[in-house]
């Protein structure tokens, strides 16, 4: 049985919460601050530090209100992410549930991650431009990452 793109994201994605670090956040703060370690790791010195990397983000969003996030997502946040050079594999609407959404990028290291990340979430294109509109739709959203190379091993399964 051949399984679609999409499935495969998703598998990665349930994979991905056993990994690398999960950082979540709730909208209400209308910031996407990193959840602190609750052991000091400093996983930018571990040996992971440079390999590729491949980040889930997924969100609730609120009920009856995914197809209105989803175009707002890509009409507003997609333009800017391409703009800002961030590799987006994937985005869309979840099939396991009405209210969830994924969205998959990956880097080229941890460190690139946290650079590119606290530059465009720091900036004024994402402060001044869809951050309002987006997080409005949003209950709540959690992050993981994983290597690339967990991402290969999936993707050798042949699914």
């Amino acid at each position: 049985m051949k399984t679609s793109t999409r499935q495969c994201c998703l598998l990665l994605a349930a994979a991905a919460f056993n990994s690398l670090s999960a950082i979540q956040a709730s909208p209400g703060k209308q910031e996407i601050e990193p959840r602190k370690p609750d052991k000091k790791a400093d996983l930018m010195n571990s040996s992971t530090a440079s390999e590729k990397v491949i980040e889930f983000l997924i969100l609730d969003i609120k009920p009856g209100r995914r197809d209105e996030f989803h175009t707002r997502y890509v009409t507003k946040s997609v333009p800017l992410l391409k703009k800002w050079n961030f590799n987006l594999v994937a985005y869309g609407p979840s099939l396991h549930d009405a209210n969830s959404y994924y969205v998959i990028r990956a880097f080229k290291s941890l460190e690139d991650r946290q650079v590119s990340e606290d530059a465009f979430y720091g900036s004024d294109d994402w402060k001044q431009g869809p951050r309002d509109t987006i997080l409005e739709l949003v209950d709540h959203f959690a992050y993981a990452v994983v290597s690339a190379e967990m991402w290969k091993k999936v993707a050798e399964l042949g699914l």
